[in-house]
């Protein structure tokens, strides 16, 4: 196998049959900047800055976890598209992130956990995934979704994607995430960027239906 030019999807595969060392090098060199990116993202908005031994405590934490259970989301990952397999590797990165720093929250407000059901939406206006979709299938949605935020900088800015996850991924309340150093707003303002976030979503995946053109009149004649 060519590794240089092998697309990461097949790499990642690749990887989940195999532990030789070669592979693994590749798919680290392929994937450590991107992990290191959303690493970085998240680190932004818990702590206004970033520093390069917790990113690399992130990073590194996010290849132990592909080597969990015997490299079973390697073995679980299926392909939705071109480098859908760097979406996967986002939205991973993006949890254990969250729980990097929700450890770290909880320990400084003297060891207090912080959970919320996923039920509790704001306004009522995002379903998430059920419990029985938890694992790959669950981060393989929550990818297609970050694609989705992504793929629009202008009508969705990094901290209301970082904070969209921070709620339904993460558990935090609104007053919770409002108390992150970098957020810069108020709980009403949490919500606010949760909603339009939501809203948006929610046009992506049901685009209105156009109306159907009215019939020409009859002549009378």
């Amino acid at each position: 196998m060519e590794r240089n030019t092998t697309p990461v999807n097949e790499l990642a595969k690749a990887c989940a049959r195999t532990s030789d060392a070669a592979e693994w090098q590749e798919l680290m060199r392929r994937c450590t900047p991107v992990v290191g990116l959303a690493a970085a993202r998240v680190a932004r908005v818990w702590l206004g800055s970033v520093t390069a031994p917790i990113i690399d405590d992130i990073v590194q934490e996010v290849f132990l976890k592909l080597c969990d259970q015997e490299r079973r989301i390697l073995r679980d990952f299926t392909p939705q598209g071109e480098d859908s397999f760097l979406g996967l590797l986002r939205v991973i990165t993006a949890s254990v992130a969250n729980d990097y720093f929700r450890k770290r929250y909880s320990e400084k407000r003297g060891g207090r956990s912080i959970t919320v059901s996923l039920a509790d939406e704001p306004s009522g206006a995002f379903s998430p995934p059920k419990p029985q979709s938890a694992g790959v299938q669950r981060q393989i949605l929550f990818s297609e979704l970050d694609r989705m935020l992504q793929s629009a900088p202008d009508a969705i800015s990094e901290r209301d994607r970082t904070i969209f996850w921070l709620y339904y991924l993460q558990g935090l309340t609104a007053d919770e995430i409002a108390g992150l150093p970098a957020t810069g707003l108020s709980a009403k303002g949490v919500e606010s960027a949760l909603r339009r976030v939501v809203t948006w979503l929610r046009t992506q995946m049901n685009p209105p239906r156009s109306k159907p053109s009215a019939a020409p009149a009859s002549d009378p004649h």
